[in-house]
């Protein structure tokens, strides 16, 4: 019995995954299609709701880290300085932290963290039927995957930026290459919702 609620858990999760992605990836198209335009509440909405999926795959990261026995020195340092000592990220986009009472579990933040490492990795090979970013090859064969926990954590809070100053401001002002490689990074979650979860979502 146990078995079987564990199943349908991750299933939920990863409707609601899918779901965020689809929304994401809808919401970042009308606007690099319409640059110019001020964010409307219902962006600005359902951004916050990407940036709170990003909170859970920032977590994943976290939860997944084994300490590699050859880790250089100074990408050890960094790590420990972005994952436990700074949260200046926080305040930077205007998020306030305060304790909880509620014990959370561990789960949608495994499932997250998966998928955005499996959708990072597809990147350079995404089909071009799959690619609507306005660009005159239809290729991020040029976005470079992470290779090491830092860049991931880099590319991770890369996106969490973008996706807040998409809720704030037109696109036209968003910085050309990290605005591309968020918008990439959706196109790629979607392509795998739309490839590889519907078998598992409908059993």
């Amino acid at each position: 019995m146990s078995r079987i609620k564990d199943v349908e858990t991750a299933r939920e999760s990863l409707r609601a995954l899918a779901r965020v992605v689809k929304a994401t990836r809808e919401t970042l198209a009308q606007a690099v299609y319409h640059p110019e335009q001020q964010p409307t509440r219902e962006r600005q909405r359902r951004l916050s709701d990407t940036l709170e999926h990003m909170g859970d795959v920032r977590e994943g990261f976290v939860l997944s880290q084994r300490t590699p026995l050859h880790a250089e020195l100074w990408e050890l340092r960094e790590l420990i300085q972005h994952v436990l000592l700074n949260w200046q990220w926080v305040e930077d986009m205007g998020l306030l932290m305060s304790p909880s009472d509620q014990i959370e579990f561990v789960g949608n933040q495994i499932i997250a963290y998966q998928h955005a490492l499996v959708a990072l990795g597809i990147l350079p090979r995404l089909p071009a039927q799959a690619i609507t970013f306005p660009q005159p090859r239809l290729t991020y064969a040029d976005v470079p995957v992470p290779a090491a926990p830092g860049e991931m954590l880099e590319r991770i809070e890369e996106i969490e930026r973008v996706l807040y100053q998409a809720g704030i401001a037109p696109m036209e002002r968003l910085a050309f290459g990290p605005l591309r490689r968020t918008y990439a990074f959706f196109e790629a979650s979607l392509w795998l919702v739309n490839h590889y979860l519907p078998p598992i979502l409908s059993d």
